[in-house]
């Protein structure tokens, strides 16, 4: 077996250098926090020596009442509370001078802190201003257009405000803004306008230098548009007319019944009708042709039918459209990078005899025309173009729906139900669910550069074996391996391993009678299985083993995996990829694993459009060769997931009903032409037609758990293994966890996790009881607190540069009696100590965590003059 790195690797950038934030830290923090410790050890000393002083003289006092007195001075001089100065008085001559000297120490520490907090608001002050000249850049501006036009619409305002009248509005914004440039600056993703993305190759070179690019810009509609335009044209008393018509794949006549399998909106059921009357003749008319318009099989219904009229055969032959007999469609999905295109042809094409269509014509004429000018357009520009795009798109949706006398909503203020709502959930499938789009949901934009990066090949290679070795030891965490022995187990028991059945029979036995009843029942068990749990138990067991393991990193070699225990079941790494950032450790070129991948183009099929086309065609190249003697198939169904969008990236494709096809025709097999039956020698389920064997493959962005129940059984059948490090690494902090006797410490310091020296899995983590994080007190100046906090991260060895986790769900835990927290809550937010903003930050996050906030280390730690922060989706083949 060899090992091929693909030549092309895709780089995320973050959108601005991150040494945008290096002009935000507080001027001498450092000496700062040195010359504040002075102060407090001078003024300490002192007062100890006061204490210690005032002990003897306490004692040999006689009068009770002086005593008291004595005691109570002494009391407050400990708890470092204000002392009358009258009771000095009672103080040896000797003890009032060195309560003097106190007292200056005192006032020097007072006057320091006093003069400190005025540098620090004013410096706070000054940062602020550059904020605001900051939120006037175009990146950050063409960001906010499409993910929050709110706070996009508040900077004119904002940059405008004179910092020292900003008010609970000017600091909301603030706060805003600082979340969003902390992004753009040391995080690669989400894949948005905040980022773009580029490609990498591999040279004898060292990574090459390319700090200035020139980004350019995709704009692409959201299909979602289509999706909705498609359910208004299915109810349009006339457009519908137009859109074809064709059987349900999994149509068959079995007895005397139509059975088939439903997919609306990837909500499946197995169906049966009478093989009678109309729907028989609807059958038999649509059995021998791929498709044809709802207004041509009306037609021919009408000859063939007595006594009935055009329209009550419509409405039938729509009935059984919403049973899922019949699928309706534009003759091509929303899943089609070109599906405007596609969709003005389709519009033009019945333009003369249907009116209603050229309202529509026109409106995606203009949205193209839109989309184009869009790209080199300032931010204003942009502006009005989006908001020119929302208001002719929902007039004509408007128009469209009050012509098929559907409901509607004539503006953006109007209540709306999304299918993120929970009304959504509540309202059939069948129902039309009124929308307006927003100008922020019409458009999805990709920021990318032409320029290719350079890596070391031969860094890179032996990253890549090392990594390659690893994921071989970590096979039996395979994510498919105990759905694929739970299908081989209930195939054998129901049909023995001899018998075969046909895909669409086994799926529906193996949904009734195992799927179904763990949904039902909630037992998605996390259970493992008995081989699992061996090989688990027996790597906690090396893991005690290991003599120099501490809380600050743990190294991991090979001779750690030896003798680990064995299994013939487990699949192979035949096609993987990673997402890893490379920098430097004690040990010189080093990279962080942020998460492997599955391969063949998975993540990076979304961008492949952006690139030359030869790029699409060498993976398509590369995952052919897989696996010879397979068809290898992709899947698609229902999903209208934009970030699915992708080019074919094998040559066939596997037809689901109601999926959304990208393929030809031609590259299409039907999934009721498949059969299962075991393998006995590999003690494998085999997926086939004929004497030719099938590998289906999930290849979509989106989880494989948000698509159909159909998809994600049969994304189990190949043979490659699906591993995550998440496992492996919980395995790790179990270890360390079970080392404290309680159950919970208030800091918990996880290691760094390093295999092979430069392999990073994850970086040192710290989980941190919230009560236990130093609060600001009511009379505490924002200088004051700056410095307790950063004393205390100090003495807790806690870097003042982190990633914080208001909760993460890799330690969510049940008993956290706070609220849920927001979506953005589980994603790292950059954070310095050394600024005064990012102090505003965090008092302002840590009201929204949960019992417990995670840390993270900044690893690999950007540095001075050198490129923005980037990440590799590096991606090989195991032949």
């Amino acid at each position: 077996m060899s090992l091929q790195i693909f030549p092309y690797s895709l780089v995320r950038y973050a959108g601005l250098h991150h040494q945008l934030f290096d002009q935000l830290q507080l001027k001498d923090s450092e000496h700062l926090l040195s010359s504040y410790q002075t102060h407090f050890d001078d003024k300490e000393k002192f007062k100890n020596r006061l204490c210690d002083a005032l002990y003897p003289v306490i004692n040999l006092q006689t009068d009770d009442k002086v005593r008291q007195q004595l005691i109570n001075i002494k009391r407050q001089l400990f708890n470092n509370k204000q002392i009358d100065p009258h009771s000095v008085s009672l103080l040896p001559q000797t003890l009032q001078h060195d309560f003097q000297l106190y007292l200056n120490k005192l006032q020097q520490l007072s006057l320091f802190k006093n003069e400190c907090s005025l540098k620090f608001e004013e410096e706070q002050q000054i940062h602020q201003q550059k904020i605001q000249a900051t939120a006037q850049l175009p990146e950050l501006q063409n960001g906010l257009l499409l993910s929050s036009p709110l706070l996009y619409e508040q900077l004119s305002n904002f940059t405008q405000k004179d910092v020292k009248s900003f008010k609970q509005k000017e600091h909301r914004t603030l706060f805003s803004l600082m979340r969003y440039l902390s992004r753009m600056t040391f995080k690669t993703s989400p894949f948005s306008s905040f980022t773009y993305t580029g490609l990498a190759t591999l040279s004898a070179s060292e990574i090459s230098e390319t700090t200035h690019h020139r980004v350019c810009s995709r704009l692409k509609l959201n299909n979602a548009i289509f999706e909705y335009l498609k359910s208004i044209l299915k109810r349009h008393p006339l457009l519908n007319e137009q859109l074809l018509i064709k059987l349900n794949i999994t149509a068959s006549i079995k007895k005397d019944k139509i059975c088939f399998l439903s997919n609306i909106n990837n909500i499946e059921s197995f169906q049966q009708i009478n093989a009678k009357g109309l729907q028989l003749l609807v059958y038999r008319q649509l059995n021998q042709r791929q498709s044809t318009s709802l207004k041509q099989l009306i037609l021919r219904l009408y000859q063939d039918v007595d006594n009935a009229d055009y329209e009550s055969i419509k409405i039938y032959v729509i009935k059984l459209v919403e049973a899922g007999m019949l699928e309706m469609s534009l003759g091509f999905s929303g899943m089609d990078e070109a599906w405007d295109s596609k969709l003005l042809l389709f519009m033009e094409s019945f333009k003369g005899v249907e009116p209603s269509a050229i309202p529509v014509i026109t409106l995606f004429q203009n949205l193209q025309q839109y989309r184009n000018q869009y790209s080199s357009a300032g931010s204003f520009e942009r502006y009005q173009i989006l908001q020119e795009a929302e208001k002719q798109l929902n007039e004509v949706f408007c128009r469209l729906q009050q012509e098929a006398g559907l409901p509607f909503y004539s503006s953006a203020s109007e209540k709306k139900i999304t299918p993120e709502s929970p009304e959504a959930e509540k309202i059939s499938i069948h129902k039309f669910i009124p929308y307006y789009f927003s100008a922020r949901h019409i458009f999805y934009e990709d920021c990318f550069i032409t320029e290719k990066l350079e890596l070391p090949e031969q860094q890179i290679k032996d990253f890549v074996d090392k990594t390659n070795e690893l994921i071989s030891f970590l096979l039996p965490l395979d994510v498919m391996r105990k759905e694929r022995k739970k299908m081989r187990d209930f195939f054998l028991a129901h049909y023995g391993d001899n018998e075969t059945a046909d895909l669409i029979t086994f799926y529906r036995n193996y949904y009734f009678h195992v799927k179904k009843p763990e949904k039902q029942e909630q037992s998605l068990s996390t259970t493992d299985f008995p081989a699992l749990k061996y090989w688990k138990d027996a790597v906690l067991k090396k893991l005690s083993a290991i003599e120099d393991n501490d809380e600050s990193r743990i190294h991991l070699d090979v001779n750690f995996f030896d003798g680990l225990p064995a299994a013939s079941d487990l699949a192979k790494n035949a096609a993987t990829g990673m997402f890893v950032q490379f920098g430097e450790n004690e040990n010189g070129f080093a990279g962080v694993i942020n998460a492997l991948l599955p391969g063949m183009g998975k993540v990076s099929g979304r961008f492949l459009s952006l690139f030359d086309q030869k790029i699409t065609k060498s993976i398509v190249k590369h995952n052919e060769n897989l696996h010879h003697g397979a068809v290898k198939v992709e899947l698609n169904d229902a999903s209208t997931f934009n970030a699915n969008i992708h080019p074919p990236l094998l040559a066939h494709e596997l037809e689901l009903p109601g999926g959304n096809n990208i393929y030809p025709l031609g590259k299409q097999f039907n999934i009721s032409d498949l059969r299962i039956n075991y393998d006995k020698e590999n003690e494998v389920l085999r997926l086939y037609k004929e004497d030719t064997e099938f590998y289906s493959y999930d290849l979509s962005l989106e989880s494989f758990y948000n698509r159909s129940n159909l998809y994600q059984l049969l994304a189990h059948f190949n043979p490659d293994a699906r591993v995550s490090l998440q496992p492996f690494i919980q395995l790790v902090d179990q270890f360390y966890l079970d080392r404290h006797r309680v159950p919970s410490p208030d800091l918990f310091t996880l290691p760094r996790i390093v295999y092979a020296q430069n392999i990073i899995l994850r970086r040192k983590t710290w989980r941190i009881k919230t009560s236990i994080i130093p609060q600001q007190d009511q009379f505490e100046t924002d200088f004051e607190y700056f410095i307790r906090l950063n004393n205390w991260l100090i003495n807790s060895k806690i870097p003042r540069e982190i990633f914080i986790f208001l909760r993460k769900r890799a330690y969510q835990t049940q008993s956290d009696d706070k609220r849920e927290g927001l979506h953005d809550d589980y994603k790292p937010q950059y954070l310095s100590f050394h600024s005064p903003l990012f102090l505003a930050m965090f008092k302002k996050l840590l009201l929204r965590a949960g019992n417990y906030i995670t840390l993270e280390e900044v690893f690999p730690k950007p540095t001075k003059n050198k490129n923005k922060v980037s990440e590799y989706l590096i991606q090989w083949y195991n032949n």
